[in-house]
C-alpha cells in the first residue's frame, strides 16, 4: 500500500514538474475566447500571428516558444494563443494592422493593443518584451491610454513628445504625433542643429506630404552647412525615406491617397534608386486598392510583356551560359564547398533564376487578385511557358506554380505531376524544398494515393 502511495506520488510531482517545465501554452482557442478567458483571470492576450512560409515564425516556435524561462512568464501573464495571419488570423490580422511576420501582440481583455513587436526575437528580449507589456498596462502612459488622449491634446506638445518617445518604446510609429509636434512646438528653431538631430533620429517615422518634410526641405541647406561628414549622407538618405515611409504606411493603412502620394513622389527619387524598382509594380498596386481589374489587367499586360522583352530567351540563356563558363574557371582553379553551391546556381542560370522568381511572384499575385479562372489561367500559362523556355527540361518553379493553379482549377491529377517534377528537380539543399515535399505529400493524401 505504501509503495502504491509513492508511487502515486511520485506521478503527481511527475506531472506537475513537466508542466512547469514546458514553454509557453498556446491554447487552442478563438480569440474571442481568449479574450474571455483573459478578463476572468485578470491577464492579458497574447497573440503570435504567423504564417506558413514565414521562416523567423518557424525558428521562434521551435526554439524560443518552447523554453522553459519563457513559459514560466507567459503562462503566468497571458493567455497565449497562435493565429495564422492568412487563414483563421485574417481578419484580426488587418484589424491590428499585422504586415509583418512574426508579429508579437498583447492585448487588454476588451480586445485593444497594449504592445507589439515584430521579429524573432531571442529568449532574453521575448522575456523582456512580456515584462514591457505586464508593465505598460499600470503605466500612467500605456498604449491604450495614450490613444485615447491622443486627439483631445493635439495643441500639447509637452503631451506629445512624451507620446511620440512611447510610441517607439512600444514598437508603434509615431508618425501622426511627429507631425502634430512638429506644427505646435516651439522649443526647438525649425532652423537649429537640435532640430536636424531630432529628424535625424526619427527618421524611420517621416512621411512625405507633411509637416516634416516641408521642415526638412526648408531647412536642408542649413542642416548641410552645419552636420558632419557622416550626417550629410544621412540627411541625403531622409529624401528617400520620406518616400519609402509613405509606401509603407499606405501598405499598412490601405490607403489610396497614400499610395498615390507615394507615385507621385517616387519620381523625384535619385536615378540610382528608381533603377532598383519597377514603377508598373507599384501603380498595379494602386489599382489593386481601387480595385481597378480593367486598368490593372491592362498595366499587367503591359508589363510582362516588357519584361520578357527586356529578358528573351536566346539572351538569358547566352548570359547564363558564359557567366558559367567563366565562374567555372575560376572554380577549377580554386575548387572550394562555397564555390560548389556557387557553381550549382550558376549551372541552373543566374539571370534566367532571377527572372523567373519575378514570373512566379507576379503570376502568383495576378491570380490572387483576379481569381482562379479557365480565362485568367489561360492569360498566365504563356507567361508560364515563357519561365520554362529559360531553362533546358522546364523549370521546377514554373512547374509548382501551374501545379498551384491547376490545383485550385480542380485539375489535381494534372497539378500533381507537375508538383511531382517541382520536388524531383528542386535543389536538394534549398530551403523550400522541404515545403515542396510537403505539398506534395498533401496533394498525393487528397488523391488516395
Amino acid at each position: 500500500m505504501k509503495k502504491v502511495l509513492v508511487s502515486g506520488v511520485l506521478l503527481l510531482l511527475l506531472s506537475v514538474t513537466q508542466v512547469f517545465a514546458q514553454g509557453i501554452d498556446f491554447q487552442h482557442i478563438t480569440l474571442e475566447e481568449a479574450l474571455q478567458k483573459a478578463e476572468k483571470e485578470n491577464k492579458l492576450v497574447f497573440i503570435d500571428f504567423y504564417t506558413t512560409w514565414c521562416a523567423p515564425c518557424k525558428s521562434l516556435a521551435k526554439f524560443v516558444f518552447p523554453l522553459e524561462e519563457v513559459g514560466v512568464l507567459y503562462n503566468k501573464e497571458f493567455v497565449s494563443i497562435k493565429l495564422d495571419a492568412e487563414k483563421e488570423g485574417l481578419t484580426a490580422a488587418r484589424k491590428y494592422g499585422v504586415t509583418s511576420y512574426p508579429t508579437l501582440m498583447f492585448l487588454n481583455p476588451e480586445g485593444k493593443a497594449v504592445y507589439k513587436e515584430t521579429g524573432a526575437l531571442p529568449k532574453e528580449k521575448l522575456i523582456e518584451l512580456g515584462h514591457k507589456a505586464v508593465a505598460s498596462v499600470s503605466s500612467e502612459y500605456s498604449l491604450v491610454k495614450l490613444r485615447e488622449e491622443f486627439p483631445n491634446r493635439q495643441n500639447d506638445e509637452h503631451f506629445l513628445r512624451i507620446y511620440i518617445d512611447k510610441m517607439i518604446e512600444y514598437g508603434q510609429s509615431p508618425d501622426s504625433g511627429i507631425e502634430a509636434w512638429l506644427k505646435v512646438q516651439t522649443e526647438i528653431e525649425e532652423d537649429d542643429v537640435d532640430m536636424m538631430e531630432f529628424l535625424l533620429n526619427h527618421a524611420n517615422y517621416l512621411v512625405a506630404e507633411g509637416k516634416a518634410e516641408a521642415v526638412f526641405n526648408a531647412n536642408f541647406d542649413e542642416y548641410m552647412d552645419i552636420a558632419t561628414f557622416m550626417e550629410e549622407r544621412r540627411l541625403d538618405n531622409i529624401r528617400v525615406g520620406f518616400v519609402n515611409k509613405t509606401l509603407l504606411m499606405a501598405r499598412n493603412k490601405k490607403s489610396e491617397e497614400l499610395m498615390k502620394t507615394f507615385l507621385d513622389k517616387w519620381y523625384t527619387l535619385p536615378d540610382d534608386f528608381k533603377k532598383k524598382s519597377d514603377i508598373k509594380v507599384f501603380e498595379m498596386e494602386y489599382l489593386r486598392m481601387l480595385d481597378d481589374k480593367k486598368g490593372y489587367t491592362k498595366l499587367a499586360q503591359t508589363y510582362i510583356d516588357s519584361l520578357m522583352a527586356a529578358n528573351t530567351v536566346q539572351v538569358v540563356k547566352k548570359e547564363d551560359q558564359e557567366s558559367y563558363a567563366e565562374y567555372k574557371k575560376q572554380f577549377d582553379e580554386r575548387p572550394s564547398k562555397y564555390g560548389q553551391i556557387q557553381l550549382e546556381k550558376y549551372e541552373r542560370g543566374i539571370r534566367a533564376t532571377s527572372v523567373l522568381y519575378q514570373v512566379d511572384a507576379f503570376v502568383r499575385s495576378y491570380f490572387k487578385y483576379l481569381g482562379a479562372t479557365k480565362k485568367n489561367y489561360k492569360t498566365v500559362k504563356k507567361w508560364i511557358d515563357y519561365g520554362n523556355e529559360l531553362v533546358d527540361k522546364g523549370s521546377y518553379l514554373m512547374a509548382s506554380l501551374e501545379s498551384d493553379i491547376l490545383n485550385q482549377l480542380g485539375k489535381k491529377k494534372e497539378a500533381l505531376e507537375l508538383k511531382q517534377f517541382a520536388f524531383e528537380n528542386w535543389p536538394e539543399k534549398d530551403k523550400y524544398r522541404v515545403a515542396i515535399q510537403r505539398q506534395l505529400n498533401k496533394m498525393k493524401k487528397d488523391l488516395s494515393i
